[in-house]
């Protein structure tokens, strides 16, 4: 489950949105508009943060801190670390990520910036289970540009 969450942030900051999509739940996928929107929605986005002098230098994922089978599809929350740079310095933030199995672990699609409140509309009953960690405002970890 790590190593498929960790292509996760690995595919996101090589820019490799299609292959973004594929690791994503099809559910929110599909939310999306599918995927040929998705990808176009993560580009758009990615070049507007780039514009905006913003980049994705790395993401690390932790060990699972919640794992619950609900039904026949088992659920993993991850805290993740990504590391960012803009134009007044290097910033951390913490959030985490969603992981969920339909074939008992094998395989995993993941869901990234959901928060309690969506999840629950989602997944109901994982719901009740999982619980998202507050988010937290990104911090200042380097002060040079």
């Amino acid at each position: 489950m790590k190593t498929q969450a960790e292509e996760v942030g690995k595919v996101t900051i090589d820019g490799n949105f299609e292959k973004l999509v594929d690791l994503t739940y099809p559910v929110i996928v599909q939310k999306l508009g599918g995927k040929e929107k998705m990808v176009a929605f993560l580009s758009k986005d990615s070049q507007q943060m780039k514009a905006d002098g913003i980049s994705l230098l790395a993401m690390e994922v932790g060990q699972p801190l919640q794992i619950e089978k609900v039904d026949k599809q088992v659920f993993a929350l991850l805290p993740i670390k990504m590391t960012m740079k803009a134009p007044d310095g290097k910033f951390l933030g913490e959030s985490a990520l969603v992981g969920i199995s339909d074939d008992d672990g094998k395989s995993w699609k993941f869901i990234s910036g959901i928060n309690q409140t969506r999840f629950n509309s989602v997944f109901p009953k994982a719901g009740e289970k999982i619980k998202m960690p507050q988010e937290k405002p990104a911090t200042k970890i380097d002060y040079s540009k």
